[in-house]
């Protein structure tokens, strides 16, 4: 045997070795699951009144969606976009997505905000930024560094409007104190601040920059009065990170007791980052899919199941309940690639987990549901 040769069956085993020293151990691989049919439909989609090239491309850019069901036991879900300030509803029926026209706005701003993550406790209405630099040549985007949250009305499942007749979202808050938070945390601080270029690679617009891992919120998901944020970035060495703050302490910088973060390592698999979670019955599903390093993108779509519990300076292990396959997904018209980046639980039984998947890059998320052994 060439030394090269050997050198190629050492380092798999010296990988395994450092994941199980990090607190990571191996697990089988996931099966691999289909989606149960075709994209739902969506109707004439959502709307937005802006050109027809930006039109299509915000129809292309949901990012997160919280869903509640209102008093008729309807399911109706706060849609999120990364591109402008707006959010939207839509209502969840026998495989159908149907887009509502009423506008949330979000924040009054000419500001990007890059809204990636959305949640609901059936109380509040939760809304994240990426807090990250911009994708392609790396600028500084302080639009995007906000957490907001506004009060759900039980009776139709929205948010709640103030009853001055102003039309304002009632309970509204909108903070920034995520970002010193994440600063003072020893795991994140040095991928927090300005200009800090995603993944591990240049931006595509800037190719004299480096890959910095700067922090980049994708995930978004509320418990037991606690805010739970999951990154896309920084990834390293297969491992994502989970922060999570008391909610009501983060929009109140006078409450006495502050936020209690958290930060959670979680082995996702080499070059995956968090796209999306949601809470569960019990725990937490993770979508985790390519982190922000251009050369991740083959990384492929999971999904996993974490029982939220972390261990300072250790790495969990969530279980990983799937790998989505979704090569047989045919892209429509208005369709560009496909991009999973939200996900909501239809049905939990002790057997599965009945998903519906959103997808950025898709029109109004081409909706895929994905039946997931436990």
């Amino acid at each position: 045997m060439t030394p090269c040769a050997r050198l190629f069956l050492v380092l798999p085993l010296l990988a395994a070795a450092l994941a199980l020293g990090n607190g990571a151990s191996a697990q089988p691989l996931p099966p691999r699951v289909q989606p149960d049919g075709p994209p739902w439909d969506s109707g004439a989609g959502f709307d937005f009144d802006l050109g027809k090239k930006n039109l299509k491309k915000t129809r292309q850019s949901v990012s997160g969606m919280a869903c509640n069901l209102d008093a008729r036991q309807r399911r109706i879900c706060l849609i999120a976009f990364d591109e402008g300030a707006q959010a939207r509803y839509a209502y969840i029926g026998d495989k159908t997505l149907a887009a509502d026209a009423e506008a949330v706005v979000l924040r009054n701003t000419e500001e990007e905000l890059d809204a990636e993550g959305a949640a609901t406790d059936g109380q509040y209405f939760y809304i994240a930024g990426s807090h990250s630099a911009k994708r392609n040549d790396c600028a500084s985007n302080p639009g995007s560094r906000h957490v907001l949250r506004f009060r759900v009305d039980p009776a139709t499942g929205r948010a709640a409007r103030s009853a001055d007749g102003s039309g304002t979202l009632a309970g509204y808050g909108d903070t920034g104190r995520l970002w010193a938070l994440m600063q003072a945390q020893p795991g994140l601080a040095a991928y927090v601040g300005e200009r800090k270029c995603l993944g591990a690679g240049p931006p595509g617009k800037a190719p004299q920059l480096a890959g910095r891992q700067g922090v980049n919120i994708e995930g978004l998901a509320v418990q037991g009065g606690r805010l739970y944020f999951g990154f896309r970035g920084p990834s390293l060495n297969g491992v994502a990170q989970v922060l999570a703050v008391d909610a009501d302490a983060l929009f109140d910088a006078q409450a006495t007791r502050g936020p209690q973060a958290t930060l959670a390592r979680l082995a996702l698999g080499p070059n995956r980052g968090i796209r999306d979670m949601v809470a569960a019955k019990s725990g937490f599903l993770l979508l985790a899919g390519p982190d922000d390093s251009p050369a991740s993108q083959g990384a492929g779509w999971v999904v996993a199941w974490w029982d939220g519990q972390s261990a300072e300076g250790r790495v969990v292990q969530p279980k990983v309940l799937a790998a989505l396959d979704l090569g047989g997904a045919k892209l429509r018209k208005c369709d560009q690639e496909i991009k999973p980046e939200a996900m909501t639980v239809l049905e939990e039984t002790p057997a599965a987990y009945r998903l519906l998947v959103l997808s950025d890059g898709l029109c109004d998320g081409g909706p895929l549901a994905f039946t997931v052994a436990r």
